[in-house]
């Protein structure tokens, strides 16, 4: 009996033992070169969500700018409106002070006052035919002066409007580009992670990702052709490239169709100016339609629309 009893701890023991082995040999055979290249692309994934989102607050930062295009535009319109408004009031402002001082001098125009002031039947006659000269012109003048008064006044009211409007476009772009410079911040930085973790794996292990595997794209699904071999040749020929975004929502077709590529080279204007040289003097290899670099909203990236 005291060997039955003294059997079981040793078999519980001996179990224990063979459990926690094959935990520690599980721990210490765990592949670290596994662990690395999930590291890897869980960071290139990274990049690429904050890609796309760099790309939806860049159109809507292109909407917002149309927007304050637009309102800008329509506050200038107003203020031209109101300035010929305003110069059209100036000659008829004369001539009714001339006309009311006229009135005020001596040219009443009652029919009463005229008969008993007139001398002769003929000087009432011309009195009258001028008191109603005066009484048409001076009644001309004044609708006219009001209706463009009140035209400049509606227009005033106009150009306060469209001001204010022009304003909130403009205080909203600026939201929006803020935002923008914020996430391409945060991205350059996760790009820097990303080619430093590429960087620290085995030749081997970048082999097996294969070339470009420390550049993220976004959007190469839905490429045409020529803009497919294209990333592949920037992808190859420049490693310096951050990132290369492809078919995306945009208010102009190039990259919905899958034609137009964005090649992201952050600070770097030298490699900007370089693959732009570069893709220009091979437009007919790649079927380049045009590109865009150093232009407005085109500094941070090369832009290439292909056929």
């Amino acid at each position: 009996m005291w060997k039955s009893v003294a059997y079981k701890p040793v078999v519980g023991a001996v179990v224990g033992l063979t459990a926690l082995s094959a935990l520690w040999a599980g721990v210490a055979y765990a592949d670290p070169a596994q662990d690395d290249v999930a590291s890897f692309h869980e960071l290139s994934r990274q990049a690429e969500q904050l890609i796309e989102t760099v790309q939806a607050a860049q159109l809507d930062l292109d909407k917002k700018l149309q927007l304050q295009s637009e309102a800008d535009k329509k506050h200038a319109d107003d203020l031209a409106a109101l300035d010929a408004a305003q110069a059209q009031l100036v000659p008829r402002q004369a001539a009714v002070d001339h006309l009311a001082a006229a009135v005020y001098v001596g040219g009443r125009t009652e029919d009463v006052y005229a008969i008993l002031t007139a001398a002769s039947p003929k000087s009432l006659i011309d009195k009258l035919a001028i008191q109603s000269v005066m009484a048409t012109t001076m009644s001309d003048q004044l609708k006219s002066f009001r209706q463009i008064e009140q035209e400049a006044q509606n227009i005033e009211a106009a150009s306060a409007k469209s001001a204010a409007e022009a304003k909130a476009a403009a205080d909203a772009a600026s939201a929006v580009r803020a935002d923008v410079q914020e996430t391409q911040s945060r991205l350059q930085t996760q790009v820097a992670v990303v080619k430093t973790s590429y960087a620290a794996l085995t030749p081997a292990m970048q082999a097996a990702l294969g070339p470009g595997a420390a550049i993220p794209t976004v959007g190469m699904g839905g490429l045409v052709p020529n803009a497919r071999v294209l990333a592949a040749y920037i992808i190859a020929t420049y490693p310096g490239v951050q990132s290369i975004g492809g078919v995306r929502a945009d208010w102009l077709p190039d990259h919905p169709s899958g034609r137009a590529l964005d090649i992201m080279i952050g600070s770097d204007m030298g490699l900007g100016d370089a693959i732009n040289a570069d893709i220009q003097s091979q437009v007919g290899r790649f079927g380049v339609v045009y590109t865009m670099w150093r232009v407005a909203n085109h500094f941070d990236h090369v832009h290439i629309t292909v056929s």
